[in-house]
């Protein structure tokens, strides 16, 4: 512990901490120097005493930015003035933020800019490795605190650091804003955009509302890590543009993707994480929520971790070739922490900015992962618009899923839609609406209680997922849902058939957009996993019909349908629900298990078919909704669920959901003219009837 520390919480404020080892912390007066023999005493205006430390409050003048101070006490001992909350007031924000799209490194063919926002920073330094070269540049500063050098030259393959220098001590930290790094982020790298804009896209045209959407999640590495994929590559961004693959005549990899009929694909983490070594990737696995670069590509799922381009060129070819197949590409990212704190580009150019602290000075922590990014703040949100906006112009990308949303602001949310939605007027934006304990006050959180704030952007709804398979956490495991048995929450079902926009049936949205309907995410136990513990007395035979039965009530309910890669073939993780670092054989794509269960991905299938053929299940508003649906539950808790739609495009004015979640077979008779959409298995029946045959454990969809 050190003798002494001093920091400058605000403008004209000094805080010392003096330990009792030293001279028992006693001191009767401090001053402040710096260069040139500057030196005026500080004014104590409140001491406080602590078991092992005294503390002492002082005034300061107002001190110029960019400058190096030392605090001295009366035993002549002398430290470095540390720059602290400061950095969080809102004087600083006036002073400092910096409206500018130039941050980074602005690659020209015969020379190329840098700049780097380090307010606080007495000196920086560029040190830069051009070809054979390795060269240093002083940078000079510019307004609002931005430092900047243009070095002369072509530098397209050229990687850098900054040195900065600060309370003392000189930092060495990679740019937040590069395009790309050297493997495992020894350096940034400079990067040609035009090299990757290059490269062909097919742009995908598509509904502008959200409920038109069929999402289905996947991990780059899973998809292609099986040996049976067939792909040349396992594993790798490249792996998963191979086009043609199968396993026994079943389509994998790209073309399974095609296949399902879902319009768009959510990529788990693709941006540079962490836990895995980008040479040895084998070594390690993660999913990719321990972020460390925001706008750097994966190095591991990457042919060449080491080249700078190759992540870049990849990660654009990749989402190049899935527009190709007709499918858009949602990017999930993680803004609401950073893997390791200490270490991140945000901490070694400006420390006590980015991260959230209590009153008291200590780091908040409603991620669970140590840390929360201060979303609120003027720079650290525009790191995140900034970032978003590249990612949709570099790559092409489609949409975004924001991992533990409800740590970060309504106002963040609010203005990455905008901004997306400049780029891309169907852009998709949705994340976890979570509560999250993180010192924030709950009515700026970006969560679902706050969903009316935030219009058109998406909440994972916990609601349809509780009451339709029943609750997922692992204390959890064995309750039931409706459709896994427990008849009891028929009515709540209605609620959760209705996109949650109902005020009869437990209201939680304005809009159906808002509702993204996932019984199944990477997260806990897979749905077949699951009823290893709430169906165990059950037969695999009756598993897998309740199985078919939860892919249809996400498929014909009211919403945004989302599929977790594995569900439409009874996935499974042998009972584990947590495989975030479990490795390749837990988490992989199972064609095996997909070939063995052809028949449940055939039905999920016709499904997602369903769903994009009748309007009627994709409402684009409450109202519509409210007068649309005529929700009902029979004997037994069997639900009957009414949509009134005149649909010209399919010849239907009323469609008919009943959902059979007993044992027992049930028979209706209506007025003439029904026909089934969608029978036991799947099928569409064009014959017109009166009487409809609902057999145990099924969902039944007729038309007229």
């Amino acid at each position: 512990m050190a003798s002494m520390n001093a920091y400058l919480d605000d403008f004209g404020k000094i805080t010392v901490w003096v330990n009792r080892n030293f001279y028992g912390g006693k001191t009767d007066w401090f001053c402040i120097t710096g260069d040139h023999g500057f030196s005026i005493d500080l004014v104590i205006t409140g001491i406080e005493e602590h078991a092992d430390m005294i503390r002492y409050d002082m005034t300061s003048p107002i001190l110029d930015f960019g400058t190096s101070y030392m605090v001295r006490e009366q035993h002549g001992l002398s430290v470095p003035l540390e720059w602290r909350m400061i950095v969080n007031t809102k004087q600083f924000s006036e002073r400092f933020t910096y409206e500018g799209n130039d941050l980074g490194s602005t690659y020209h063919p015969s020379y190329t800019d840098f700049a780097l926002w380090a307010p606080t920073a007495v000196t920086v330094t560029l040190r830069i490795r051009s070809g054979r070269r390795l060269m240093a540049f002083p940078m000079l500063r510019g307004d609002k605190g931005v430092w900047r050098i243009r070095v002369n030259g072509d530098h397209r393959h050229a990687t850098y650091t900054y040195l900065i220098e600060r309370n003392g001590v000189i930092t060495e930290s990679l740019d937040p804003y590069a395009y790309s790094s050297t493997a495992n982020g020894r350096e940034s790298a400079v990067i040609d955009l035009e090299a990757v804009r290059s490269i062909k896209d097919y742009p995908v045209s598509g509904s502008p509302y959200e409920t038109d959407a069929v999402i289905y999640e996947a991990n780059v590495r899973d998809m292609t890590s099986n040996a049976s994929t067939g792909t040349k590559t396992h594993g790798k961004f490249v792996s998963l543009t191979e086009e043609g693959t199968s396993f026994r005549e079943m389509p994998t990899g790209l073309s399974y993707l095609k296949s399902l009929g879902v319009t768009h694909i959510q990529l788990m983490p693709v941006m540079d994480f962490s836990t895995v070594e980008e040479f040895h990737p084998e070594k390690n696995y993660n999913w990719g929520y321990d972020p460390m670069q925001y706008l750097t590509p994966e190095g591991s799922y990457s042919t060449d971790p080491d080249n700078p381009y190759s992540r870049v060129t990849e990660l654009r070819r990749l989402v190049c070739a899935i527009h190709k197949q007709g499918l858009k590409v949602n990017l999930d990212v993680v803004f609401n922490h950073i893997y390791d704190m200490g270490t991140s580009p945000f901490e070694a150019i400006l420390p006590y900015y980015y991260f959230r602290y209590n009153e008291r000075g200590y780091l908040s922590n409603g991620s669970y992962c140590g840390n929360d990014i201060a979303s609120e703040k003027p720079m650290v949100r525009k790191y995140i618009i900034d970032t978003i906006r590249s990612l949709m112009t570099i790559y092409g990308v489609d949409g975004f899923r924001f991992d533990l949303m409800g740590i970060l602001d309504v106002d963040t949310m609010n203005q990455i839609r905008t901004a997306a939605r400049r780029i891309k007027a169907n852009a998709m934006i949705y994340g976890e609406g979570w509560d999250m304990p993180t010192v924030l006050d709950g009515s700026r959180k970006a969560t679902i209680m706050n969903q009316n704030q935030m219009p058109g952007i998406g909440h994972f709804n916990d609601y349809f997922r509780d009451v339709v398979k029943g609750k997922t956490s692992d204390d959890q495991k064995y309750d039931r849902g409706y459709v896994t048995g427990d008849t009891g929450q028929s009515f709540n079902m209605l609620g959760a058939l209705s996109g949650s926009v109902l005020s009869q049936y437990c209201r939680r949205f304005e809009s159906p957009c808002q509702s993204i309907n996932a019984l199944e995410t990477h997260d806990n136990n897979t749905i077949w996993d699951k009823m290893h513990f709430c169906c165990g007395n059950e037969d695999r035979n009756t598993r897998m019909k309740r199985q078919k039965m939860l892919i249809a009530a996400t498929m014909v309910a009211q919403g945004v349908p989302f599929i977790h890669a594995g569900m439409e073939y009874c996935g499974t993780k042998n009972d584990n629900s947590n495989s975030y670092n479990s490795g390749d054989e837990i988490n992989q794509m199972n064609w095996q298990r997909a070939l063995l269960n052809r028949d449940v991905v055939e039905y999920t299938k016709k499904c997602i078919a369903l769903r994009k053929k009748y309007a009627a299940f994709r409402l684009h508003d409450a109202k519509e909704i409210e007068e649309s649906l005529h929700l009902s539950v029979s004997e037994g808790g069997v639900v009957f669920y009414d949509i009134e739609k005149n649909d010209p495009k399919t010849e239907t004015e009323f469609v008919r959901v009943i959902i059979n979640p007993t044992f027992d077979g049930k028979y209706y008779t209506f007025e003439p003219g029904w026909h089934l959409l969608l029978d036991y298995d799947g099928n569409e029946r064009e014959e017109r009837t009166a009487s409809i045959s609902v057999p145990p454990l099924s969902v039944i969809v007729c038309a007229r």
